[in-house]
């Protein structure tokens, strides 16, 4: 394909910022924007690209999830029945090969007005299989009266049964399970939730990337690139951007650090969890003064996947 001019991208994207239909009305149509925006990143000054971005008001993550797009050949066979939306078929990139295959296989892509949540709903809920758990509902149970201990049982009693009228489980933790073994499969869970948003925080980027350095690394995408080994996922993101003092820690701080929480979530050993807190510790000490905004960050990541 060409590179376009930057007048004919312009005119291609007519459609107002923000708009439903900014990209394209049908799947087709914004296969081919992504490939015109794919096109124009390569041939186009790098400062022509950024004007360009910032007078059509398009976040360079979008334009990346773009390029990202008209990379993944997947997608290109089954545009006659995907969703006429750059974040849903953005959705669909990140997915590993069996997961687009199962979903093909569920008739997921038949369904009407798919959205990207519902696509990352289903990859959420593809990826918990085998963990005991297809689907977990955080539920608090409040009484605002004490009950007697035989209330107290009936009570659950009641509520296991309709759950199991829904294929549902009501899980207790000081009773019928032990606590560390809901500990343990609420963390499996979690690490999930983990996995999802760094799909979405490092997804375009590994597609994009040197098909060399990928090989090197022995990773086809981030999925694969999330599931190995920290040393591997550090030493492909400072080969990435060149192992200049700071560089990786502002570019590549946050996936690190959802790496480290996927991780601490992952093992039983408490040793382990202590060792993983504490790189993030020290990570705050020896950045927090350089990167901003790296502190706070860090620290969300703390309390929200590694409080348990």
């Amino acid at each position: 394909m060409h590179p376009p001019t930057p007048d004919f991208l312009r005119e291609r994207l007519k459609a107002a910022a923000g708009s439903k239909d900014r990209f394209g009305s049908t799947a087709t149509a914004v296969l081919e924007t992504a490939a015109l925006i794919a096109a124009a990143d390569q041939d186009w000054e790098k400062s022509t690209v950024t004007a360009f971005q910032d007078q059509q008001k398009i976040h360079k993550k979008v334009w990346d999830k773009l390029i990202g797009i008209h990379r993944d050949q997947r997608l290109r066979p089954l545009q006659d029945s995907l969703p006429a939306s750059y974040t849903a078929l953005y959705a669909l990139v990140v997915m590993k090969d069996e997961e687009l295959d199962a979903a093909i296989s569920d008739d997921l892509l038949k369904k009407k007005n798919l959205s990207s949540r519902a696509i990352l709903d289903w990859t959420k809920a593809y990826r918990l299989k085998g963990t005991g758990i297809e689907q977990e509902i955080p539920m608090t149970l409040v009484l605002k009266q004490d009950l007697s201990p035989q209330r107290h049982q009936e009570l659950l009693e009641a509520l296991k049964d309709v759950a199991t009228q829904y294929g549902a489980e009501v899980r207790e933790g000081k009773r019928g399970l032990k606590q560390s073994e809901v500990k343990a499969e609420a963390r499996v869970a979690l690490a999930g939730q983990i996995e999802e948003e760094l799909i979405l925080e490092i997804g375009t980027v590994v597609l994009n990337a040197p098909d060399d350095l990928k090989t090197r690394f022995g990773i086809a995408n981030a999925a694969e690139l999330i599931e190995g080994s920290r040393s591997t996922f550090t030493g492909f993101f400072q080969n990435l951007v060149g192992k200049v003092d700071g560089v990786f820690w502002r570019d590549y701080g946050r996936a690190y650090c959802l790496k480290i929480a996927r991780d601490f979530n992952l093992t039983d050993s408490r040793a382990e969890r202590f060792q993983l807190k504490d790189r993030i510790q020290k990570a705050i000490a020896k950045w927090s003064g350089d990167i901003s905004g790296f502190e706070q960050m860090a620290k969300g990541i703390l309390s929200t996947y590694m409080s348990r």
